[in-house]
Order: structure tokens, then sequence, then C-alpha cells
């Protein structure tokens, strides 16, 4: 399944400013949400359409230090949405935001993609994400 992703509008402003010197990145914890819709550049936590089922919560999604060419982070550990309980066989899961905030929609989402092969989960399903498999990219 391949879960390759890119900057939001926002994440590259601010990579864009820590990288000229207009701001200085300070180390935060980053939550995987589940979308139901594809995500676009623009999309927010207020705007993204997530996942919604009993069992279902944002998962806390620490990444690895950019290496390689072009530039490449990825997931550090495996993460366990579930058991969904509440799920309901037909909702499918299509992409990803990486946002700022365990639930709401407040905060950003920084980092966004799609799933290759959606995910429709049903009744008391788990969805795993192994380590390494969200990336995101900075050409």
């Amino acid at each position: 399944v391949n879960m390759a992703g890119k900057l939001t509008l926002v994440g590259a402003s601010a990579g864009l400013d820590a990288a000229t010197g207009r701001a200085t990145v300070t180390s935060r914890t980053m939550y995987l949400a589940l979308l139901t819709v594809v995500p676009t550049a623009t999309t927010t936590p207020a705007t993204m359409t997530e996942y919604a089922a009993t069992g279902y919560v944002r998962q806390v999604c620490a990444m690895t230090a950019g290496s390689g060419t072009p530039r490449i982070s990825s997931n550090t550990t495996a993460l366990s949405f579930g058991p969904i309980t509440g799920a309901n066989g037909v909702t499918q899961v299509v992409g990803w935001a990486l946002v700022s905030t365990a639930n709401g929609t407040a905060g950003e989402a920084t980092a966004i993609g799609d799933f290759t092969t959606p995910r429709t989960p049903a009744a008391s399903d788990s969805l795993t994400v192994a380590i390494g498999a969200i990336t995101v990219q900075i050409d």
C-alpha cells in the first residue's frame, strides 16, 4: 500500500520560513488522521473529512529526520487504529493527514496523502500502518 504524501500549503510555508530564517520551528507532537475524502494542499483539520466511527481515534505519529534525495521523512512506529467497533463496512478510508491536534478541528494539517488501496473497515476491524509506510517528501 502506497502512503506517500506531500506537504500542505501550511506545511510548506513552515518549512520555507524555517529554511529562510523567518521563523524557528519547534518540535511538537503530530497525529495521523484517517480521511474518507482525498485531501488537497489546502486541507485543514476544519475542512478535512475524517473517518468517524466508535473506536477510531487519531494516533501519535512520530517521524524520522529527513534523509536521501529527495528528502523523505517516514513514521517511526507502527500505528494501530481500533478495534473500530462502530465501523459499518461501507465507509472507505482513502487518505490521511498529519495534524497538530489529537482531536477536533483546531490546529494545522501539515502533510497529506492518499492510499492507493482504500480500506473499508468492518465492525471491530483494526487498521494498522506499518513502520515507514507514511512518507512525506520535499524535492
